[in-house]
C-alpha cells in the first residue's frame, strides 16, 4: 500500500508542476502522509484519515497566506514596449519645431515622432528625457545642461 499512496503522491506532484495553483500539491503531501502510515503499519482507515488531514489542512490553512506572500513578493511591475521607455535619454535627430511641429528622436536604435512637453522647439543633436506617449508620439523634455 506504501508503493501506491507514493504513486498517488507522484502523479499529483506532476499535476501540481502543470497548473502551478497550490492546491495538487497539498493533495500529494496529503498522500505521502499517508504512505508513512502505510509504511508504519496503520490500517487503511488511519492511512485515509491521515491522507485527507494532511490534504486538506494544506489546502485550507496553508495555502491561502502562502498565495498572498506569492503575490506580495512578485516584484514591481515590469514596463516593456513603448512605455519602458518613459525616463530614458534620446537624441534629436530632426528638429522640433513647436507645439504642433513634430521632429523624431532616436532612443534603443529606432527613431520616434516626438514632440516638447511645453511646445518650445529644440534643435537635432540635442538630448532629451521621454516623459510620456501619446499614442505613437513620444513627448519629451530638454535636458538639463550639467
Amino acid at each position: 500500500m506504501t508503493l501506491l499512496w507514493i504513486a498517488i503522491a507522484l502523479v499529483f506532484a506532476i499535476i501540481e508542476v502543470l497548473t502551478v495553483g497550490l492546491f495538487a500539491g497539498f493533495v500529494s503531501l496529503g498522500a505521502i502522509g499517508a504512505a508513512v502510515a502505510a509504511f508504519l503499519g496503520d490500517s487503511y482507515v488511519s492511512q485515509a484519515v491521515t491522507f485527507a488531514v494532511v490534504a486538506i489542512l494544506g489546502i485550507v490553512v496553508v495555502r491561502p497566506p502562502l498565495l498572498a506572500y506569492l503575490q506580495r513578493r512578485s516584484g514591481p511591475h515590469v514596463l516593456s514596449g513603448a512605455t519602458a521607455m518613459i525616463g530614458q535619454t534620446a537624441l534629436v535627430v530632426d528638429p522640433i519645431g513647436g507645439p504642433h511641429e513634430r521632429g523624431h528622436v532616436r532612443i534603443a536604435g529606432e527613431d520616434w515622432p516626438a514632440l516638447t512637453r511645453d511646445g518650445r522647439p529644440v534643435g537635432a543633436g540635442e538630448s532629451v528625457r521621454v516623459v510620456d506617449i501619446r499614442r505613437a508620439t513620444l513627448v519629451v523634455e530638454l535636458m538639463p545642461v550639467a
